[in-house]
């Protein structure tokens, strides 16, 4: 039991470290866009809790559901800092099948968004605060203004991390042992459906030419009916890439 509860403290840990508001991993780059990427985070989840298999296998499953997440001005319509982290614990630990995990995703990833919409309010106090304190060249009021804040920053990540880990993998399996098992495919259909819709929000945002898509599709039945491995099928794009501009002679790309 105690090297679960070591584990658990470890993957909070990890899960306010990740979070956006965390300075200590080189900042927002290495905590947020680094620490805080579904697949990494899974990947680290799976090293502490011994399953990497697993582990990974729900890492491409949701990072590539919120592939085209962004976070306007740190405006998060799900976090995918606690998605990474609580979901592939919860589904290691309830033993869970990982086709499910876009699922509980969803619910995992609101929980995160309003703990983080509450720091933000709790934490205006200490903005303001500081900015007084920097009205009045007051150091050591602006420096415990910031150690103030990243204190509840701390808290409301870590705490609820750890709370949710603790008690939700044994009511997760309970709820998972009751669940009728028609009920449970379904979930994992839905479940392997919603990261095709990521990719497709994705591509639908960054491909201007819709004729375009006929190259991801080429790719799809390559891999799918000729079973090309992805790095061979990577390797062909770029030579194709390279002739392709080399015989446009330059010709820049308007849209």
């Amino acid at each position: 039991m105690k090297i679960v509860v070591l584990k658990i403290s470890l993957i909070a840990l990890l899960s306010y470290l990740g979070a956006i508001g965390a300075p200590w991993f080189f900042g927002t780059t290495g905590g947020f866009y680094t620490l805080g990427r579904p697949l990494i985070a899974s990947a680290l989840v799976g090293f502490i809790l011994g399953d990497m298999k697993t582990a990974l296998e729900v890492g491409i499953l949701i990072q590539a559901m919120y592939i085209g997440i962004i976070t306007p001005g740190a405006v998060m319509p799900f976090d995918v800092d606690y998605i990474g982290y609580l979901t592939t614990a919860l589904i290691i630990l309830s033993k869970a099948n990982p086709n499910i995990a876009p699922t509980l995703a969803v619910p995992v990833g609101l929980i995160g968004v309003t703990i983080w919409n509450i720091i933000w309010v709790i934490n205006v106090y200490f903005a303001h605060r500081a900015d007084k304190y920097a009205n009045e060249g007051n150091d050591k009021g602006i420096i415990a203004m910031n150690i103030g804040a990243q204190t509840v920053n701390f808290a409301m990540r870590f705490i609820p991390a750890f709370l949710i880990l603790y008690f939700g993998h044994g009511f997760l399996q309970n709820l998972l042992n009751m669940i009728p098992p028609i009920i449970t495919h379904y979930l994992a259909v839905v479940g392997g459906i919603l990261p095709a819709l990521g990719i497709g929000l994705l591509l639908n945002m960054i491909i201007k030419d819709k004729s375009y898509f006929g190259i991801f599709i080429l790719g799809f039945m390559l891999v799918k009916y000729l079973n090309l491995p992805i790095i061979a099928i990577a390797v062909m794009g770029v030579v194709l890439s390279v002739f392709w501009f080399k015989f446009r002679g330059g010709e820049s790309y308007n849209g």
